[in-house]
């Protein structure tokens, strides 16, 4: 017995001593990571992931699988992230600050939280835009506070979602302007973006690569950007601040795998984005969108998240106060 001991012994510590060569590599080659976009297609954050796509499938050297999985602001792709394997084959694309604000609001009754995650790059920051159909009569941002001015409560304005930062920075807008918007909620931008498109709402909220690729079409006139600073890629358009309204506001796009995913595995899909997101192919592909990239790694990411939930929490809180959330 004692020897059979001994030899179970010697055999577990020449199995745990093993090199890491020896274990099962990740990803093993030829399968597939699948990546969630917790949004219908079309939108800014479809857009983004599938432009991407390419270039981690060949920093990974596997298949990368983009899929939608649209519903309830996102929170139905991140719910099921949070439940998946972590095992580093299940990756969301997420969207700040969308995925907290989910967690923020109590009725929502999200089945995640900041700690359901692994922060593994962000990708890019997706400025915000006001946009309205090309053909209408409203022709600059001037003329939408006066429409909303001189019919309270008609002038509809589309969001993709509930406590999205369209939906918060409109909800922001009319209080510093002191207007009522019938604020309409949609499953994502792309649904949003066809109903402006067809002039069933008046206005709308969304990312720069959204609102760019429409207005080059000539289906939208976008009238103000949320950013800081004027936009190199939308020559012409004002900034709200430039207009009076000091908003600054849009989406930051990033990548998460669930919590309990082998700190190994993290590191390899960590080295894999990092390569992906700030490879010269990518960064002109992000031009041609309308963006830079704005990478961050783990460690800045995860302090970027914690930055931003606890700024957003108030306005939240707020929100929620005064029954905005539904």
């Amino acid at each position: 017995m004692r020897r059979i001991i001994r030899t179970a012994a010697v055999l577990l510590a020449l199995f745990t001593a093993l090199p890491a060569a020896a274990q099962v590599p990740f990803p093993e080659p030829g399968r597939p990571i699948t990546l969630i976009v917790p949004y219908p297609p079309g939108g800014g954050s479809d857009i983004t992931a599938r432009a991407l796509a390419p270039e981690l499938e060949r920093a990974l050297g596997t298949p990368v699988v983009v899929v939608n999985r649209p519903g309830a602001s996102s929170q139905i792709g991140m719910a099921e992230l949070a439940r998946a394997r972590p095992d580093g084959y299940t990756l969301a694309y997420g969207l700040w600050p969308s995925i907290f604000t989910l967690y923020l609001d109590p009725s929502r009754h999200a089945s995640f939280n900041r700690d359901s995650f692994v922060p593994l790059a962000l990708h890019v920051i997706d400025p915000g835009t006001i946009m309205v159909p090309a053909n209408s009569p409203i022709r600059s941002f001037a003329d939408l506070v006066a429409a909303a001015r001189a019919r309270p409560g008609a002038v509809s304005m589309a969001d993709p979602g509930i406590l999205g930062w369209e939906h918060i920075s409109s909800l922001q807008l009319q209080q510093a302007l002191g207007i009522e918007l019938n604020q309409v909620h949609f499953q994502g931008a792309g649904p949003a973006m066809t109903t402006l498109i067809s002039g069933q709402v008046d206005a709308a909220m969304a990312s720069t690569s959204t609102a760019l690729s429409q207005a080059r079409s000539g289906l939208v006139r976008i009238l103000a950007v949320l950013s800081p600073q004027p936009n190199e890629f939308l020559p012409g358009v004002p900034t709200l601040a430039s207009l009076g309204t000091p908003l600054s506001a849009g989406s930051a796009r990033g990548f998460v795998a669930p919590a309990g995913t082998p700190e190994p595995i993290v590191r390899r899909l960590a080295a894999a984005l990092e390569s992906a997101i700030t490879s010269p192919a990518h960064r002109e592909q992000l031009r041609r969108l309308g963006l830079d990239i704005t990478f961050m790694g783990p460690a800045d990411f995860a302090t970027y998240w914690a930055r931003e939930e606890a700024s957003l929490r108030p306005v939240v809180d707020e929100i929620v106060r005064q029954g905005q959330n539904n």
